[in-house]
């Protein structure tokens, strides 16, 4: 499983002239989806009954450092024989069928926050974490006029739709990173429109994911009917593996 991307996506909304900036409540990812973290203790040796019980009193010990306080994340750098370490062992986004079906039916039973009991597997004993999945982020503004309109609940319920179908495109074979940015425009019966590729992550799979939350989400919900103005305009932004400084 340690194999598997490590994505940490996130959807922000952005564009010129101002509106009402929606809540800082993050979307759900998909119901048949969950994000994950991981702490590995390899045993390269199957077989080696002294390395399985180093291993085992390796796994134990870190996760009672857990249990007493300690930050999984930091438990995770300092302990951990997986990819991720480094990234505080965030594996990013599962869909149902990817995992073991021991993992599978555990871990969509926790909850955001929860912490598994030390696993046996294949590559030695695991401990997993489900984890917020990167969401919506920041302010967003329109590009056009909103006659005195809040479309904040509208952006905010269509970014939580674009979002879901995203997650579906995105390719789960390799690690990358990259930044896509799109714009287009709602008529007011729902309908997408002007739909453009402003700025590519200069890989085709990342473009057509981010293209493809767009229109697997058409049609949209009808504007709000006090809007008699012309298609609704905003640019968005896919950020694919961001650090600090991209986000800033």
């Amino acid at each position: 499983m340690s194999a598997m991307t490590c994505f940490a996506p996130l959807l922000i909304l952005l564009s010129h002239s101002s509106a009402t900036p929606p809540s800082a409540e993050r979307p759900a990812p998909p119901a048949d989806s969950v994000c994950l973290s991981e702490i590995l203790i390899r045993t390269p040796q199957p077989d080696d009954a002294a390395q399985i019980a180093a291993a085992q009193l390796k796994a134990d010990g870190a996760r009672e450092a857990i249990r007493q306080g300690a930050r999984f994340e930091d438990v995770a750098k300092k302990y951990s024989d997986g990819p991720s370490a480094g990234l505080g062992g965030a594996l990013g986004l599962f869909r149902r069928g990817q995992l073991a079906k021991s993992l599978e039916d555990k871990v969509f039973s926790m909850k955001v926050g929860d912490v598994s009991d030390v696993i046996r597997t294949k590559q030695g004993f695991t401990i997993l974490k489900v984890v917020e999945c990167g969401g919506v982020t920041g302010d967003f503004e329109l590009l056009g006029g909103t006659q005195g309109i809040d479309f904040g609940p509208y952006v905010q319920g269509i970014s939580k739709t674009i979002e879901a179908n995203w997650y579906r495109q995105i390719p789960f074979t390799e690690t990358k990173t990259g930044e896509v940015t799109i714009e287009f425009a709602i008529t007011t019966d729902g309908q997408l429109t002007n739909m453009r590729l402003v700025a590519s992550s200069g890989d085709e799979f990342l473009d057509r994911a981010a293209l493809g939350g767009l229109t697997q989400s058409n049609p949209f919900p009808p504007l709000p009917s006090q809007y008699t103005g012309a298609p609704l305009a905003l640019r968005l932004h896919f950020h694919y593996n961001p650090d600090k400084s991209s986000l800033n």
